[in-house]
């Protein structure tokens, strides 16, 4: 659930809770709940990426063009779009317009406005075929449409109480410290350089198991080498001393 400004964040708070009715499959992550204490924010983020197969950006006419929005659903779209998921700009105000008008990279998925009962309800029958799909089970939308009418008013009204007015500069969230921002980065930068390490001890190893015995190398000719020892002396049966 991607969010920026307090609008979109109790929206998708409310959408995260409410969800959770339709499935136990469904685990909704949302950075301001999800993320434990003290943990590194980025590296949290990045790990449920790894994990999604559906992704909700709760756009508001405040945030339509905010750097981490932006950001973080382009990094969703494409985590969700290789398990063959979805992402879904979830509209809190305005239409598919407003997404076009700013020329917001959010305008090439479908949307769904958050005020709108179908929209809605086909938003999470498309969560149920992709949790199906990847359980291998077989198109199924009964009791989801039979459920979300129960529960449809409450997340209608819920929505409905968020104020969506005031200037970005008042519903943004605290500004990180350029030192966290370094420090998250170089935790990340560590991580690659050690699965690229990784690879590239298992890709020299299987070179050796199909070209024989490994090749000395020049460079270090002698440095691994045993020392020679000499062998005590050995008589050969003729009184002579024959040393090896």
């Amino acid at each position: 659930m991607s969010w920026s400004g307090m609008p979109s964040r109790r929206c998708a708070e409310r959408l995260a809770s409410w969800l959770r009715y339709f499935s136990d499959e469904i685990d909704p992550f949302v950075s301001s709940e999800s993320i434990r204490k003290g943990a590194r924010g980025l590296d949290e983020i990045k790990r449920q990426l790894d994990e999604s197969s559906f992704g909700i950006a709760c756009v508001t006419r405040a945030n339509i063009d905010a750097p981490w929005i932006t950001f973080e659903s382009g990094a969703l779209s494409k985590e969700v779009d290789e398990r063959k998921g979805q992402l879904v700009p979830f509209l809190l105000e305005g239409s598919h317009d407003d997404l076009e008008a700013a020329s917001s990279p959010l305008r090439q998925f479908q949307s769904a406005r958050a005020h709108d009962e179908e929209d809605v309800l086909n938003m999470v029958r498309t969560i149920n075929t992709v949790l199906r799909e990847s359980a291998n089970r077989p198109p199924d939308n009964s009791r989801v449409d039979s459920l979300f009418r129960k529960v449809w008013p409450e997340l209608r009204d819920a929505l409905a109480a968020i104020d969506c007015t005031g200037g970005m500069r008042d519903q943004a969230p605290p500004r990180r410290s350029a030192q966290e921002i370094l420090e998250d980065l170089t935790s990340l930068v560590r991580e690659q350089i050690s699965r690229i390490t990784d690879l590239e001890q298992a890709v020299e190893a299987l070179r050796d198991e199909q070209s024989g015995p490994p090749r000395k190398r020049t460079r270090f000719s002698g440095v691994y080498d045993e020392p020679t020892r000499s062998m005590p002396a050995q008589a050969d049966g003729t009184g002579n001393e024959e040393t090896v």
